[in-house]
């Protein structure tokens, strides 16, 4: 029987990946791997609309994203922010789409992580 774990450790084994980056994509892809989705996957995003859900969020949020990535609204959702003073916008240089799965950012992502929690808890 083939379970996520599974093929997320067979995923990881076929590169060098550290500690830290195997726990972050386990931690993004845990719940399920769904292949042959993308069709409803972007459904599903187009539907979220979080444009409208931001605004009504009364906490801080902590945004990350890849320079080399499309970045139509990165300033979008940050500026929608109730608590604009705490949220923040962390934008990895020389990531793309996939920067949250590259070692070069991995742990800096982890590290930004815990600090925000830390200090807006």
């Amino acid at each position: 029987k083939m379970t996520n774990k599974a093929i997320m450790e067979t995923m990881l084994g076929m590169g060098e990946k550290s500690k830290a980056n195997y726990h972050l994509v386990e931690c993004c892809y845990a719940s399920g791997m769904f292949f042959e989705q993308g069709a409803r996957q972007c459904d599903c995003l187009h539907a979220v609309a979080p444009a409208k859900i931001i605004p009504d969020l009364d906490f801080p949020i902590q945004f990350f994203n890849g320079a080399e990535d499309h970045r139509d609204s990165e300033d979008k959702w940050l500026s929608l922010c109730k608590d604009q003073e705490r949220s923040v916008l962390k934008t990895y240089e020389e990531g793309d789409h996939f920067f949250c799965h590259d070692d070069r950012f991995v742990a800096d992502m982890l590290e930004r992580m815990d600090e925000f929690i830390k200090k807006v808890t």
